[in-house]
Order: structure tokens, then sequence, then C-alpha cells
């Protein structure tokens, strides 16, 4: 994840397609290259960091690529897109522990090399979106320059200009000056006589023209290059008060429904319950996901549906069901908690990127998608060792699931604050909008 805003640029420049396929081909090698490690440093390598990377690669193109390429049934799209997590949830499960049993782990981890293939075969489906220019021929239209900049009127006459084909229409921002290839008149420079020098200065400390020139040069170099960076990487979004606490909430939230997947079998052998039953739990809530995502992503996609409350509601369930799960050990009680978790943290998952959307419109998606993975991923590396290390100081997984009760509530309560505020911004927005219509009438 941390590699998120790194496959948004990629994303950006070569298209979903390209990103997923090498995505996919990193994460099989690292897992081919796992069967062969020598000590658990060479494995933290090529089983986490490696693999780690394509996956986000391939996450975030696919995410883009599903989000830009529906419109009316968004929502739904996404739910059926990310519903093989869910179905790899409940298959991989039993199947992983099947294979060890069967190959040992050198032997596992080879044939999901090959499993991970198949990603390459899928990223070759994804189709780009071909945009249809409409084009409208003027009989007649005749702008200068000069019209063209100082327009004024109604809204209207000024939206009915239209730049010509020519070159000498074109225009871009003043802060595009600064490309370095751009060459400075010399004509425009102050000259220096010796009635500008002060005399009690050393004439070897005044800088020339052409000193000046370079200095100047330099700057703008340097200003023309961080403003591409922070342009091509969407730094501008997290100055977005509205973006900021979705970031904060959706990393609490990814923390916190991931760990319930971690501790979920080692919390039902604490209790006494069987190896088979155990990894059965995680196979009910991958279950459970998998039906969310579809069953939600249709009625998010609904006119009458709020998929920011959906998604709110559910981080909210989460955090509650988690928090109740150590009240009692019995079988039925961790399979009814599965069901729950694996219902709720299914919505959670289907409708992030939706209410991103929502929050910072489709254009941004990629962009902001991939610099709230890098969070994400901060966060994880994190948490899921600070879950391990409360179990080791209490000797008991039930502060660690109260603790992420409580993250994932503080979750739900910084997304309605989030929530609040879009929709404090989209008020002023309409505001402004309708005053200026006013004034142009």
């Amino acid at each position: 994840m941390i590699t998120g805003p790194i496959a948004s640029v990629l994303t950006n420049r070569f298209g979903p397609r390209v990103v997923t396929v090498v995505g996919g081909i990193i994460s099989s090698a690292g897992f081919a290259a796992s069967a062969f490690a020598p000590n658990i440093y060479w494995l933290c390598v090529t089983f986490g960091v490696i693999p780690g990377i394509g996956a986000a690669f391939m996450y975030v193109a696919a995410i883009s690529c599903v989000g830009q390429y529906f419109e009316k049934k968004r929502a739904f799209a996404m739910g059926i897109a990310l519903c093989g997590t869910g179905i790899g949830t409940f298959v991989l499960a039993p199947l992983t522990e099947y294979l060890i049993e069967l190959y040992t782990w050198r032997g596992a981890v080879l044939i999901a090399a090959g499993i991970m293939l198949n990603c390459v075969i899928g990223g070759l489906f994804f189709r780009p979106i071909n945009l249809k220019m409409i084009h409208e021929e003027i009989d007649s239209l005749d702008i200068n320059k000069r019209e063209v900049i100082h327009a004024q009127g109604s809204s209207e006459e000024k939206s009915s200009l239209i730049v010509g084909k020519s070159d000498s229409y074109l225009y871009q921002k003043s802060s595009d000056l600064c490309d370095p290839n751009v060459t400075r008149s010399q004509s425009n420079m102050k000259t220096h006589t010796n009635k500008d020098l002060d005399f009690n200065t050393s004439t070897s400390s005044i800088s020339t023209p052409k000193t000046i020139n370079s200095t100047k040069r330099k700057i703008c170099v340097n200003i023309y290059h961080f403003k591409k960076l922070y342009t091509i990487f969407g730094c501008a979004m997290c100055l977005d008060v509205v973006y900021i606490f979705f970031v904060i909430s959706s990393c609490f939230g990814s923390l916190g429904s991931g760990i319930p997947y971690i501790y979920i079998p080692d919390r039902a052998y604490e209790v006494g319950i069987s190896k088979t039953d155990a990894s059965f739990l995680l196979s009910v809530a991958g279950m459970a996901n998998t039906v969310s995502r579809l069953v939600f992503g249709w009625i998010a996609s609904r006119q009458f549906a709020n998929p920011s409350i959906i998604y709110g509601i559910s981080i909210l369930l989460c955090g509650i069901s988690t928090f109740v799960s150590p009240f009692n050990d019995s079988h039925a009680y961790l399979v009814c908690y599965s069901v729950l978790f694996g219902a709720s943290s299914g919505v959670y998952i289907c409708l992030n990127a939706i209410v991103l959307v929502h929050f910072v419109g489709i254009d941004n998606l990629t962009s902001s998608f991939g610099n709230m993975l890098l969070f994400k991923g901060l966060f994880l590396l994190i948490g899921t060792p600070a879950a391990g290390w409360l179990f080791d100081e209490t000797g008991s997984y039930a502060i660690t699931f109260y603790s992420d009760g409580i993250i994932l509530c503080l979750s739900s309560i910084l997304l309605f604050i989030g929530y609040a505020l879009n929709l404090n911004k989209q008020k002023k927005s309409r505001d402004t909008s309708d005053v200026l219509n006013e004034g142009n009438v």
C-alpha cells in the first residue's frame, strides 16, 4: 500500500492495463522467489515487500479502471469487481492449509505464484475508454487574442467564445512560463551603469546581468519541476480538509478491519476451538464479505441510497461487533460474529472508493486513492504488530479486540464529520454559483 502514490502516477501515465500486467508479474516473481528463501529476512522481502508492490499496482489500477469506466452503476460494478477478495478469503484459507500439508510451505508458495500469474491475463482485458470528441463547426468566427482575454458580458456570452484551431489562440497559465526550455529575451533586462554603483562596495561582489539571469533561471527551473511533481502526485488534495478527514477515517477503518481476519483463528484456538473449526470461521467471514459486497454495491447504486451513510454505518457495525466479540467464547457466538463482521467489512471495502469519488470527484480518483493507500500502508505497518504486542503483554486477545472495536468506531465518527464538512462545502459552492448567476442576469 505504501507504493500507492507511485502506482497512481503510473496508472495515469501508462493506463491500468499496463500497470496491472506489470503488478501481476512482480507479485508472481516475489512468491516464486520465496520458495527458495534461505532465511526469514529473505522471506520478508520476497513474500512481503515484492508481492506487496505488485498488489498495490494491481489494486490502484483496477479501482481506477472500474471507477472511471462506470458512472450510473459504479457502486454495483465496484462490488462485483471487489467480491473476488471475499471469495479468495473463503476458498484460500482451507486450500492453503491443504497445500502446505501436501507440498510443504515452499511448494504452496510456488503454486501461489502460478495463481498470481492469472492477474496478468485479467489485466489484459482492461480495455481503455475511448473518449468521443464532438466537434461543432462555426461558419464565421473571428476573435483575436485581445477579445478573448478581455471578453465581458454574461456567462452565456463567455461560454460561447470558441478558441480557433490556430496555434495563435493557445494560451498557457503564467505559472507554466517557468518551463526550463523557454528562453528569456535579453531586451527587457535592466542594464547597470556606474551611477548605480556604491563606490564603497567592491565591484567584484556586484552581480552582472548574466549572473542575475542565471540565478533567476535556476530558481525558475526548480519551481517548474516542483510544481510538476506537485501536480503529478496530486498533492493539492492533501490540503483539502474533507479529504484529510476521509483519509484518517479510512486508515483507522483499514487497520481495524484487517486485525480480526488475522486474529480470529488465534482467538478461537485460545478458547479451545479446534484448528479446523477455527479456519472455518475465516471462510464464513469471507462468504459473508462476498455477498455483502454484491448486495450493498447494488443498493448503493440506487437513487434512494446514500453511499456515504451506508459506508459510515457499516464501519460502526464493524466496531460494535468487534468490541462485544470477547463477551462470549462459544463456537456459535464466534460464527455469528464472523458473519456480522465479514458482511459489514465487505460493505466498507466495496464503498471506500465510491465515497471517495463523492468527496473529491471522479477526476481526482486515481491520485487521491493512491495517496490514501500510502497512509493506509503506514497504519497497517504499525497497527498489526501492535495488536500482537497487546496479546504478548496481556496474554489474552480480549484487549486486542476491545481496542480494535474502539478504533473502528472512531473511524466511523471521523467519516461522518468529513461527510458533514463535505455537505457544507457543496452548499457554499452552490450558494456562490447562485450569486454569480444572479449577478449575470
